[in-house]
């Protein structure tokens, strides 16, 4: 592949509203878009992809690819085609069987001629089953019948396109419905009843009317399981009982290990929140051991401290139904980051679910609280 020269940046230039807004803002009016534009291409799928490839250099295989890269850097163990059903709304094959076509003759040769400008993508290994992606850019099969499908009707156009600028997210403007019967909200957002990308299963706790999906980060913080003497098993605790509660309005989740050291955990809060986390919960190291330095880190990076939160899980650790009386030695803090919530949690795993269990009511009202204003 041969780079797109670009223009060089200009300097002196006026900030622009993406460089003051909050950066986990950012993450979320970026995400927007991609599930705006994923909707959009499950809902044409009469534009091929090397016609997408012809015109502009990237597909829906290039989306797939740059989602898969994104998610193996930050840690996560995705299969290529757990990327390409993100995209494609379906399994790939399924909709391979049902949309692709024959390439014509002009269709292979621009494809030839511009390949030189094709989206470059990630040289990781990936796999579709038990298949390479080899054949992801590669075009139609010529052994496919060339007749004719029944598809969605040509002249399909965004629920935004041709629509002014003034107007976007307006009451009336933009309510197409944009992928598996999901609707954008009045404030043209998504609602919370069902993400345009279905990743879990069916809701427990509703948001309500907010339009926030929880992104949840979790940070482990443990010298040991850094160290890998023994597996982080708080953290996947409250994957599983955050899942169990909310399911359907988990979009994504975001976890990580760090040893018991006050720069580390203040660089991975950090992290967490500038990935576009909007729930962080971190767990151990909240207590009196001279390595018990958590509630100092996160007090360090919060813009504002929630006492109330830790006061509350305080009282349900020490109540009858929890009934820790160790938890009186907790320095556990809560705040808010930009538009983060961050909680502390103690290291037991069983502790970690019954208070994951105790605040979770909260959360909902607690996160339209902070998006107030946006």
């Amino acid at each position: 592949h041969v780079a797109v020269p670009r223009a060089p940046p200009e300097t002196n230039a006026p900030p622009t509203i993406m460089t003051t807004l909050p950066p986990s803002t950012q993450t979320e009016l970026e995400a927007y878009a991609f599930r705006q534009l994923v909707a959009h291409l499950r809902n044409r799928p009469d534009v091929s992809n090397i016609d997408q490839m012809n015109l502009a250099g990237f597909c829906r295989n290039c989306l797939s690819k740059w989602f898969l890269k994104g998610a193996r850097e930050m840690g996560l163990d995705m299969r290529y085609d757990t990327a390409l059903e993100t995209v494609y709304g379906e399994p790939y094959g399924e909709w391979k069987g049902k949309h692709q076509r024959k390439a014509t003759a002009e269709q292979m040769r621009l494809f030839e001629a511009n390949a030189h400008l094709h989206a470059e993508h990630p040289i990781v290994p990936m796999v579709v089953g038990d298949k390479t992606d080899a054949d992801a850019h590669a075009p139609p099969p010529k052994t496919q019948s060339s007749e004719a499908v029944n598809l969605t009707p040509p002249g399909v156009l965004s629920d935004v396109c041709c629509t002014p600028e003034t107007e976007i997210g307006l009451t009336g403007v933009g309510n197409a419905v944009v992928a598996s019967g999901v609707t954008n909200s009045t404030a043209g957002l998504m609602t919370t009843g069902q993400p345009a990308i279905d990743l879990t299963g069916n809701s427990t706790i509703a948001l309500g009317s907010s339009s926030t999906q929880i992104r949840l980060g979790v940070l482990t913080i443990s010298d040991r399981a850094f160290n890998g003497v023994y597996p982080d098993t708080s953290g996947p605790t409250i994957v599983d009982a955050m899942h169990r509660v909310f399911e359907k309005n988990i979009f994504s989740t975001l976890c990580y290990v760090a040893p018991d050291d006050f720069g580390a955990i203040s660089q991975k809060i950090k992290q967490l929140v500038n990935a576009g986390c909007n729930v962080v919960f971190t767990t151990g190291g909240t207590g009196i051991d001279r390595r018990d330095v958590t509630p100092e880190a996160t007090r360090g990076v919060l813009h504002r401290e929630i006492p109330g939160i830790a006061q509350f899980l305080l009282t349900k650790s020490l109540g009858k139904e929890i009934n820790q009386p160790h938890a009186c030695l907790s320095r556990a803090v809560a705040g808010v980051r930009d538009r983060c919530l961050i909680i502390n949690l103690p290291g037991r795993p069983s502790a970690c679910s019954q208070l994951v269990n105790e605040i979770a009511p909260i959360l909902p009202h607690a996160l339209a609280q902070i998006r107030k204003g946006d």
